[in-house]
């Protein structure tokens, strides 16, 4: 028998607006940071993903787009 798939999970205690607000503007910086570091061979991959599995969107599931590298505009 298989075993569901696993995926991450963040418990969290109940939080307040202001609370969230913050956490997902953390949440945004790190993923803002992740793609600055590693945007462009995290692309490549997402292609190759893409191709093997019609169904993954090329869109990020979080909606966030990666930033430009510098110098391009």
């Amino acid at each position: 028998m298989n075993s569901p798939r696993r995926h991450a999970q963040i418990h969290l205690p109940p939080l307040d607006a202001g609370y969230a607000l913050t956490l997902v503007d953390i949440f945004e910086r790190a993923i803002e940071a992740v793609w600055h570091a590693h945007g462009e061979r995290m692309a490549e991959l997402r292609h190759f993903r893409a191709a093997r599995d019609p169904r993954r969107s090329s869109v990020p599931a979080h909606g966030i787009a990666p930033a430009a590298p510098d110098g391009d505009s």
